[in-house]
């Protein structure tokens, strides 16, 4: 190899090292959805995947800051935009050729919730749940999801622009159920102050429970891809995965 070659390799692999240089910027973008991101006190964002994010993009030496939007926004810029990096998402069908997918950083599992005390609400198949208004966000797979089995804005469903608020929405009666990710739904339950033992599932999704992934942009180049999939790879080699993910589930544990 002569040194033209050698210095060709290390100054391509310093492009993709830094995250800053020659269009190689990249925009982390999120909604909040606590436990698995949400802002502090200090307004930084913190959570169980955002954790793993961090631990992901300093195995790739790759420093940017993570910007939260509501889910909507967060979801167009990662359409749209060039060099996107969006977490937590589902990976869907409708989705699977919008995005190149580095690799999934939390575990979902979703069902419709309701009061405990309303036990005039049965829901047994999906279809039985237009009985009752069903909260949602725009955008969000949960909401797709409903929409696809024949669920109708205004009918069946209404929407917010987040799940926790979907949540405030069930406790204080103005809907009757809404779709949530277990871990999600504990935490937010208590750190608004409710009682868990005042809600119960009424319906398992389980089309929609699996994993949730982080994932880039359709026009981010392959080699910055490769290049996460490899860090998310080691951090899950490394144990760090699971111990960010003990953590958290221990402490939402009911």
């Amino acid at each position: 190899m002569n040194f033209c070659s050698k210095f060709c390799q290390v100054f391509t692999v310093a492009l993709l090292l830094n995250a800053t240089a020659y269009g190689y910027a990249l925009d982390v973008v999120t909604e909040e959805f606590p436990p698995f991101q949400y802002l502090d006190q200090n307004k930084k964002v913190q959570g169980m995947a955002t954790e793993v994010v961090r631990f992901v993009l300093k195995e790739a030496g790759i420093k940017t800051e993570i910007r939260m939007y509501p889910w909507a926004r967060a979801y167009k810029r990662a359409l749209q935009e060039t060099n996107v990096l969006i977490y937590s998402i589902a990976r869907t069908r409708e989705r699977e050729h919008h995005f190149k997918w580095i690799g999934t950083i939390t575990p979902y599992s979703v069902y419709l919730w309701k009061l405990k005390k309303r036990k005039d609400i049965q829901v047994n198949k999906i279809e039985q749940a237009k009985q009752y208004l069903t909260g949602g966000v725009p955008k969000d797979v949960k909401l797709d999801y409903l929409l696809g089995y024949g669920f109708e804005v205004g009918d069946h469903l209404i929407l917010s622009k987040s799940d926790v608020q979907n949540l405030i929405m069930l406790a204080n009666g103005r809907i009757d159920l809404t779709p949530f990710d277990e871990i999600a739904f504990s935490y937010s339950v208590k750190k608004l102050g409710y009682n868990l033992s005042e809600f119960e599932r009424a319906f398992y999704i389980e089309e929609l429970s699996s994993e949730l992934y982080m994932a880039l942009s359709i026009l981010t180049p392959d080699d910055l891809v490769i290049t996460l999939r490899k860090a998310l790879e080691k951090v899950k080699e490394g144990g760090q995965y699971e111990a960010i993910r003990q953590k958290y589930l221990n402490n939402t544990a009911e």
